[in-house]
């Protein structure tokens, strides 16, 4: 789609292919970074509702994102070395205000993911006319994450590890042919800062794959 703005449905652009359909895991990692910051703005307004208290000043980013997502916060994920440099990653759905230093976004709190699959899109086109062009500097240095590893396929067979082999009632080893699940901690949408000090509400993802919308508070 020439004008990624004005595709009606991002998961087909019209022969069948979604927008998303070039997404390397970086891409995947800014249209995450992209949401969570954005939402990190709104949540934090929505939970002191205190006019004074502007907005979460970049300094204290480590803290507030933690609090809200309960996941450690590590800019040399994504290459970088400053949470400001962090959040200019994503500067189409947040920045950091020049006059203050808060985080702030243009973005109602009502837009929907469609918006943030355009913006990622849109950076990833942006980016490799960059490269082609020659700008070195437009490479991202996102360190990829390790593969998961194959599900566990259980069994009590002779001489395996995980059960005796000799054991016929009420052994502890795992079933013949089952399927021990991933571990549990895949980020599936922000639920709120339940147990954070303000204990908001916030938004959450709702839909089971990328037709689905976020609904605000």
């Amino acid at each position: 789609a020439d004008d990624i703005f004005t595709v009606e449905n991002v998961c087909d652009t019209g022969n069948g292919e979604p927008l998303f359909s070039k997404f390397t895991f970086e891409d995947w990692a800014l249209l995450s970074l992209r949401l969570e910051m954005y939402l990190l703005v709104h949540a934090y307004k929505k939970d002191v509702g205190d006019s004074e208290r502007v907005g979460i000043h970049e300094s204290h980013l480590a803290f507030y994102y933690n609090k809200y997502y309960r996941k450690p916060f590590n800019v040399k994920y994504y290459g970088v070395d400053t949470n400001t440099e962090l959040v200019n990653m994503v500067k189409d759905a947040v920045t950091v205000s020049q006059q203050n230093g808060v985080l702030v976004t243009t973005l109602s709190d009502e837009v929907n993911l469609d918006m943030f699959i355009r913006l990622t899109e849109d950076g990833r086109r942006d980016r490799q006319r960059r490269i082609d062009a020659g700008d070195e500097s437009a490479k991202l240095k996102i360190n990829k994450p390790p593969e998961a590893p194959a599900p566990y396929q259980g069994g009590a067979q002779p001489g395996a590890y995980g059960g005796y082999k000799g054991a016929k009632v009420g052994g502890y080893g795992a079933q013949r042919g089952a399927t021990v699940p991933p571990p549990a901690g895949s980020y599936h949408g922000y639920s709120g800062a339940k147990g954070g000090p303000y204990g908001g509400k916030g938004a959450v993802v709702v839909g089971g794959d990328w037709k689905g919308r976020w609904r605000s508070w």
